[in-house]
C-alpha cells in the first residue's frame, strides 16, 4: 500500500474498508490538515458510476454533508479527499448502547429529514439510497452528518427503472431491486427503518424478518412515533409518505397521535369557527398596515417569511433560501436579517449568529429581537457583560431570555439588578423551575454556596425540559468544582464537594438525553480524579474511571490535547505505563506538531529505568525523545515540561549515565 497519495496526501491510518472503496485519514503534507481519502478501484465488475459521488457533493452546500476538495486518478484507482469527519457512527453507538431514547431520536429523525429534503428538492432531484445507521456519523457537538454518497443517483423523471440495483439489504427499499425508479420514497423508507433501528433496538437483520408495530418491542414509546415509522416502512411506495414535509409535519406535530391531545381537540371544535374570524381580522390588520407595497408582493413576502420559521432547526439552507427570496421583494425590511440571526441560534451557530446580527445592526439600525439573539450566543461563550447589554437592549423578554439575563448579571457579580429579575420572573408566574436555577446563580455568584446547592437541586428537581436540566448538572458541577478548590484549604462550606460532584454527575450521563454530553463526561472525569485525591473514604478504582470517563469524551469525538495529557498523567500515577504510552501514542497521532507527547514520553522513559537495576538502565531512548521534542518547538509554545526534561537529562548527564 502506498504511503501518499498524490505526493501531498500521507495516510495515517485505515478509516474503514467495503466492497466498493477503502476510506483513508490522511494529513496534506504541507498545510497538515486531515482529510478521509476514499480510494475507488476502477474495474469493480458493475455498471456503476464511480464519480458519482464526487459529481454529486462537488455542487452541494448543506452542514450535514462532507465537502469534497479534491479528486485525482491512477492507472488503477480514483481517489476522492473528503472532509474528515469525526465522531462514531450510529451503527456502533447501536453496538455500544443497544438503543436510543425516542426524544432524542426524534431530533435526529427531524435533522436527518432536513438534509433528505435538501437532496430531494435538487434539480433534479438527488435520491440518497443507502440511508442506514452506518452511514450517519454522531458528532462531537452533538450534530449529525450523512456520510458515503456512493450510490446517490439523480432521479430522472421519465425513467421506469434504475439502471443499477443496489443498496444495503434491510434497509433498502424494494423497489432498489429493480421493482421500479427510485425516488424520494426511497429514501423515506430506508430513514424509517434506521430510526425504527435506533428506538426499539430491532435490526433487520434480526427474526422475526418483519416490522412489528415498535410498541410491541419497546411499550414506552409514544403512539406517535410507532404511527410514522409503520406508515414509513410500507412495502408499497404509494402506501409511504410522499415526500419529506409530510413526514416532518407529523414529527413536529407527534402530540396529534396522543389519545388525550384528540380528545381535547374535540371540545376546541366548537370554538373554530370564532379563532377563523379573528385570524382573517388579524391579517387584514397586517396587510392594512403596509398598504403602500403591493398586494401580491406582501402576500409572497410573509409567505416566505413563515416558510422559514418553519424549517430553522430541520433545514436551515432551506430556511436561507426562503429568507433570500423575501429579501429580493423587500431588500430594505430587517425581518429577513432578524429571522436569520434567531436561526444560526437555535442551530448553535453562536459565533456566525454573532456575527451576522452585527451586520445586520449596522444595515438596518437598532433592532430588539436581532440583539436579543446576540445576546443569547454571547451567554452560551460566557460573554457576560455583552450577553446583559444585549438583554437590556431587547425590550420584554421571554422568561428564557430572563433567567439568562439574570445569570448574567450575577456572573458579573450584579446582585441587586439580578434579584430584581428575579423578582419579575415570579411575578410573571415562572414556573419554580426557572426560578429556583436563577436563585441558584444568584445565590452563587454571592458566594453562599450551601443556598446555591439547595436552589440548583430544588430547580433539578423540578426541572420540566431537557435543557434545563441539563443547565442544574453543569451549574452544580461548576458549583463543587470552585468549592473542591476551597476544600484544599478547608474553607469549603460544602464537606467532600469533589465526591458529590461525582456521585451526582454519575447519575447524569446515564439519563435520557446527556448519555452523549462530551461536557458533562469530562466534568465527571475531573471529578473523580479530584476525590480520588482529596476523599480517603472513596472507592480505589475512581482513578481508573477518570480515565474511563477521558476515554469516552474522546470516544465521543472530542479531540482536545488535555484530554490526552490527562489520561496519561493518571496511567503515569497508576503505574500502568503500557497504558500511558497508548494515550501518548494517540497524543501523537492527534496532534503530530506537538512537542508534548516526546517530552512527556521521555519523563515516563526515565521513571522506568529508575525502577531497574543500576546494571541494566538505558536512557538512550529519553534522549530520543528529548531531541525529538526540541526539534518541535515553536516560539508559541509552553515550554514548562520541555524545560522538566532537560533537567533530568541534564542530571542524567552529569552523574554519566548519558
Amino acid at each position: 500500500m502506498n504511503t501518499t497519495f498524490n505526493d501531498t496526501y500521507e495516510i495515517k491510518s485505515l478509516i474503514g474498508k467495503g466492497g466498493m472503496s477503502t476510506v483513508y485519514l490522511a494529513e496534506h503534507k504541507r498545510l497538515h490538515t486531515r482529510w478521509a481519502v476514499k480510494e475507488v478501484r476502477k474495474q469493480q465488475g458493475t455498471r456503476f458510476d464511480f464519480l458519482a459521488e464526487s459529481n454529486i457533493l462537488k455542487r452541494l452546500q448543506h452542514p450535514m454533508l462532507p465537502r469534497i476538495v479534491n479528486i485525482f486518478e491512477d492507472t488503477e484507482n480514483i481517489y476522492i479527499v473528503e472532509d474528515y469527519v469525526e465522531g462514531i457512527t450510529l451503527d456502533n453507538l447501536l453496538k455500544r448502547e443497544k438503543k436510543v431514547d425516542e426524544p432524542l431520536a426524534l431530533q435526529w429523525f427531524r435533522d436527518l429529514c432536513g438534509v433528505l429534503r435538501y437532496l430531494h428538492t435538487q434539480q433534479p432531484s438527488i435520491i440518497y439510497r443507502d440511508m442506514k445507521p452506518a452511514n450517519v456519523m454522531l458528532q462531537p457537538d452533538g450534530s449529525l452528518k450523512l456520510i458515503d454518497f456512493g450510490i446517490a443517483r439523480e432521479y430522472k423523471e421519465a425513467s421506469s427503472g434504475d439502471t443499477t440495483y443496489i443498496g444495503t439489504k434491510g434497509y433498502a427499499a424494494p423497489e432498489q431491486f429493480g421493482r421500479a425508479q427510485t425516488d424520494a420514497r426511497t429514501d423515506i423508507y430506508a430513514l424509517g427503518v434506521t430510526m425504527y433501528h435506533l428506538v426499539t433496538g430491532k435490526s433487520p437483520y434480526e427474526p422475526p424478518y418483519q416490522f412489528v408495530p415498535a410498541r410491541e418491542l419497546d411499550g414506552k414509546l409514544s403512539h406517535g412515533i410507532e404511527y410514522i415509522l409503520n406508515k414509513c416502512v410500507q412495502p408499497e411506495p404509494a402506501d409511504r409518505y410522499q415526500d419529506v414535509d409530510k413526514l416532518l409535519d407529523d414529527l413536529n406535530h407527534i402530540y396529534r397521535f396522543d389519545k388525550a391531545w384528540k380528545r381535547v381537540q374535540a371540545v376546541k371544535r366548537v370554538r373554530v369557527a370564532v379563532i377563523a374570524v379573528m385570524l382573517a381580522a388579524s391579517v387584514g390588520l397586517i396587510v392594512a398596515g403596509r398598504k403602500v407595497m403591493a398586494q401580491e408582493r406582501v402576500e409572497q413576502y410573509d409567505a416566505y417569511l413563515a416558510q422559514a420559521s418553519g424549517l430553522y432547526t430541520s433545514d436551515y439552507d432551506g430556511a436561507v433560501a426562503a429568507l433570500d427570496q423575501a429579501r429580493a421583494l423587500f431588500p430594505d425590511l430587517p425581518d429577513a436579517d432578524r429571522q436569520q440571526t434567531y436561526a444560526l441560534y437555535l442551530n448553535g451557530q453562536w459565533q456566525e449568529c454573532i456575527d451576522f446580527g452585527t451586520k445586520a445592526l449596522e444595515k438596518f439600525g437598532p433592532d430588539t429581537q436581532t440583539r436579543v439573539s446576540m445576546a443569547a450566543a454571547q451567554f452560551e461563550f460566557g460573554d457576560y457583560e455583552q450577553a446583559a447589554e444585549g438583554f437590556a437592549q431587547g425590550g420584554e423578554l421571554s422568561v428564557d431570555d430572563m433567567r439568562d439575563y439574570a445569570v448574567c448579571l450575577g456572573r458579573l457579580g450584579q446582585i441587586d439588578q439580578a434579584e430584581e429579575v428575579l423578582a419579575d420572573l415570579t411575578g410573571q408566574g415562572a414556573h419554580p423551575d426557572v426560578t429556583q436555577y436563577v436563585q441558584g446563580e444568584v445565590y452563587f455568584a454571592q458566594e453562599n454556596y450551601l443556598e446555591a446547592e439547595s436552589s440548583f437541586l430544588n430547580a433539578l428537581e423540578q426541572a420540566e425540559t431537557p435543557a434545563l436540566t441539563r443547565r442544574c448538572y453543569v451549574s452544580l458541577g461548576d458549583l463543587y468544582r470552585d468549592c473542591a478548590a476551597l476544600a484544599r484549604t478547608g474553607s469549603s462550606p460544602i464537606q467532600e464537594p469533589a465526591t458529590k460532584s461525582a456521585e451526582l454527575l454519575s447519575s447524569a450521563v446515564v439519563q435520557d438525553g446527556l448519555r452523549y454530553d462530551s461536557v458533562l463526561w469530562e466534568m465527571l472525569a475531573m471529578a473523580y480524579f479530584e476525590a480520588y485525591h482529596v476523599d480517603t473514604t472513596v472507592p480505589s478504582d475512581y482513578l481508573t474511571r477518570a480515565a474511563d470517563c477521558f476515554n469516552r469524551v474522546i470516544k465521543l469525538g472530542v479531540t482536545k490535547e488535555y484530554l490526552y495529557s490527562n489520561l496519561y498523567t493518571i496511567y503515569y500515577e497508576l503505574s500502568a505505563y503500557d497504558k500511558a504510552e497508548e494515550a501518548l501514542t494517540a497524543y501523537q497521532e492527534t496532534f503530530p506538531d506537538n512537542y508534548m507527547p516526546h517530552a512527556l514520553r521521555g519523563m515516563m522513559l526515565i521513571t522506568i529505568e529508575n525502577e531497574k537495576p543500576q546494571g541494566q538502565r538505558d536512557y538512550s531512548s529519553a534522549l530520543t525523545e528529548y531531541e525529538a521534542a526540541g526539534n518541535m518547538l515553536r516560539s508559541s509554545d509552553d515550554t514548562t515540561y520541555y524545560q522538566q526534561l532537560g533537567s533530568l537529562i541534564d542530571s542524567l548527564r552529569q552523574n554519566g549515565w548519558l
